[in-house]
C-alpha cells in the first residue's frame, strides 16, 4: 500500500497495520480486497474521519491519502512538508512518523518565555 499523508490539526493519535488488503487505523479494519484495478472508491463512502479523498488500486497496489495527526508545535516538515509524505506500507504494523513536538522546541520556547 502507497499512503500519502495529509497534516491534520488534532490532539489524536494514528496507529495502524497492513495484511494482503486490509488496513486496520487505530481499531478499526478496511478490506480492500474487492477493489479492482483502476478503479477509486471516494473517502466518503469509508466509514472512517481519517481516510482523505479516495482509495485507488493500480495493478497490485493500494493507494490511498490519510490524516497526519499533528499539533500547533510538531515540526515544520511534518505540519508543512515541502513534498507529500508517502508511506510504503508492507505486512505488518504501519510507521507513521513520530509527530510529537520535539524537546529542542519546547526548550527554546522556555527559554524564550523566561527571556521576556
Amino acid at each position: 500500500m502507497k499512503i500519502k499523508l495529509l497534516p491534520f490539526l488534532t490532539n489524536e493519535s494514528i496507529s495502524g497495520s497492513v495484511s494482503g488488503d486490509v488496513l486496520t487505523v487505530n481499531g478499526d479494519s478496511f478490506d480492500f480486497t474487492p477493489l479492482k484495478d483502476g478503479f477509486r472508491l471516494p473517502a466518503s463512502a469509508i466509514s472512517s474521519e481519517w481516510f482523505v479523498d479516495y482509495v485507488e488500486r493500480k495493478g497490485q497496489t493500494l493507494h490511498m491519502t490519510l490524516r497526519l495527526p499533528v499539533q500547533a508545535d510538531s515540526p515544520d516538515e511534518y505540519r508543512n512538508p515541502i513534498e507529500p509524505i508517502v508511506i510504503d506500507a508492507r505486512s505488518g504494523p504501519v510507521k507513521f512518523p513520530d509527530t510529537s513536538p520535539s524537546a529542542l522546541s519546547m526548550t527554546e520556547l522556555t527559554a524564550t518565555q523566561e527571556e521576556k
